[in-house]
């Protein structure tokens, strides 16, 4: 798994990439991305993985960047190979003020 910076992880978004955010479905609601998919860690745990193919790059994304990194872990172990954890999270979103992108569905530059 690499652990990537948000102006990385704002390039991906841009270009369409598989993202999952991993935070629990209350906060998932209240503030998630738009085109961003949900896999809580609970899912994860259990052995419900994304139906993509082992080889398509992830992006995972959460609060601070643990539980991201944790959910990174289980789909690494079930085979998949370009996973990327998003250093900070959401938090680092906000700090970049790139919550923007929340308001207006784009990404700004």
């Amino acid at each position: 798994m690499e652990t990537i910076d948000i102006n990385s992880f704002k390039d991906a978004l841009k270009h369409g990439a598989t993202i999952f955010d991993t935070r629990p479905k209350p906060l998932f609601e209240r503030d998630g991305l738009t085109g961003v998919d949900h896999l809580p860690l609970e899912q994860a745990q259990a052995g419900d993985l994304p139906n993509v193919s082992e080889d398509e790059a992830i992006y995972l994304i959460c609060e601070r960047g643990q539980v991201s990194e944790l959910v990174g872990l289980y789909l690494e172990a079930a085979g998949f190979t370009q996973v990327f954890n998003v250093a900070g999270g959401m938090i680092a979103w906000r700090q970049t003020k790139l919550d923007a992108a929340l308001q207006t569905d784009s990404v700004p530059e």
